[in-house]
């Protein structure tokens, strides 16, 4: 590539022109000022150093406002949380001393809905006691009264009106 010093004066003059057009060209004019300035900080262009602290400025409030959402969006999903463990304790399902244990339990059992698994954990720590007086257990006797097998219809309706005649007589008193 030739010189400038090189050049004819017509040329210079023209290439002397381009090069000053080059800095306010709609589409690379910014990039050019700031290679320049680069090349040379004691270079200033007034309009790219206010682009740069309106830049600045508005990364750093971008930032301010994405660390609020993920504050707020923390205390929302604690006080979500919060809610439920609170929801399944008052439902009587899980023990608030038990509270860590269940957490785990869910996670092993890869359990995704809490309320479920509150009802689950329940019945699974703390179901009935097994009977311990198997020696009381009787078995049922029939009543024996007769037409008890002859017609059990019949004998159904009677004793069915027998104990609304009871029921009557007893509110009459």
């Amino acid at each position: 590539m030739p010189r400038l010093r090189d050049l004819p004066e017509e040329q210079l003059g023209a290439a002397l022109d381009w090069l000053e057009s080059l800095p306010n060209h709609p589409e690379v004019g910014n990039d050019i000022k700031r290679a320049l300035k680069k090349a040379n900080p004691a270079v200033s262009f007034p309009e790219l150093d206010l682009e740069d602290r309106v830049s600045q400025a508005t990364a750093k409030q971008a930032e301010e406002i994405a660390s609020l959402r993920n504050e707020i969006k923390d205390r929302e999903n604690k006080a979500y949380w919060e809610g439920k463990k609170k929801k399944v304790v008052e439902d009587g399902f899980v023990k608030s001393e038990e509270l860590e244990d269940f957490h785990k339990w869910i996670v092993d059992e890869h359990i995704g809905n809490y309320e479920r698994a509150a009802k689950m954990w329940h019945d699974e720590k703390h179901a009935a006691a097994e009977p311990t007086n198997y020696q009381d257990i009787t078995g049922i006797q029939m009543p024996s009264n007769e037409g008890l097998f002859q017609n059990p219809t019949r004998f159904a309706k009677n004793e069915a009106l027998k104990v609304v005649n009871e029921i009557r007589r007893g509110k009459q008193y």
